[in-house]
């Protein structure tokens, strides 16, 4: 499985106790690939073993908004439009919401799962809060890289507020995405 977190430029690897779980089914252990048991073949030979890298090209931008009442206030970026709705007491103060890009690079061909956190804790520097839920993104079912090795893919949320939660400013959180080969 390979983390990546929005907001942070590197590429990120596989942790964790499995170290081949970014290669591809195939790559991953040691035998010869024959199945023979005699250790001889060269089953990887016409593999592409190419790990898994997730890439954040850009994040999810909800704008600026205010909370008008008391209650709990949701802003939904529509991923297939990239406009914003809002729900509750609250009030558009412009700005552009983007919603956020991934590129997944690995062995053509390959078969990929792509999981997106259920919830976000977002922070700004004066002690407000908010929280981003219910993920989604425009991956098909079974998505497959393509034969470049490549998938591009936009992800989106709902941003919710509340009064007790004294959001404000510049919130800021990471959005933990991994990717991994079946």
């Amino acid at each position: 499985m390979i983390p990546a977190l929005t907001g942070v430029g590197a590429e990120l690897r596989a942790q964790g106790n499995c170290p081949n779980c970014d290669l591809p089914p195939g790559c991953r252990g040691n035998g010869n690939g024959n199945g023979n048991g005699n250790g001889n073949g060269n089953g990887n030979q016409n593999r592409n073993c190419q790990r898994l890298e997730i890439t954040i090209e850009s994040d999810i931008d909800f704008g600026r908004v205010v909370l008008l009442g008391d209650g709990e206030a949701r802003i939904i970026l529509d991923l297939d439009s990239g406009q914003k709705y809002l729900v509750g007491d609250v009030d558009d103060l412009g700005g552009m919401p983007i919603t956020g890009r991934a590129m997944i690079t690995g062995a053509p061909f390959e078969q990929i799962v792509v999981d997106l956190p259920n919830e976000v804790a977002m922070r700004d520097p004066t002690g407000g809060n908010a929280r981003i839920r219910d993920f989604v993104s425009d991956l098909e079912g079974f998505p497959t890289l393509d034969s470049n090795g490549q998938l591009e893919f936009n992800f989106s949320g709902t941003l919710v507020i509340d009064a007790e939660t004294h959001a404000s400013g510049n919130l800021r959180g990471r959005v933990p995405i991994s990717v991994e080969y079946p």
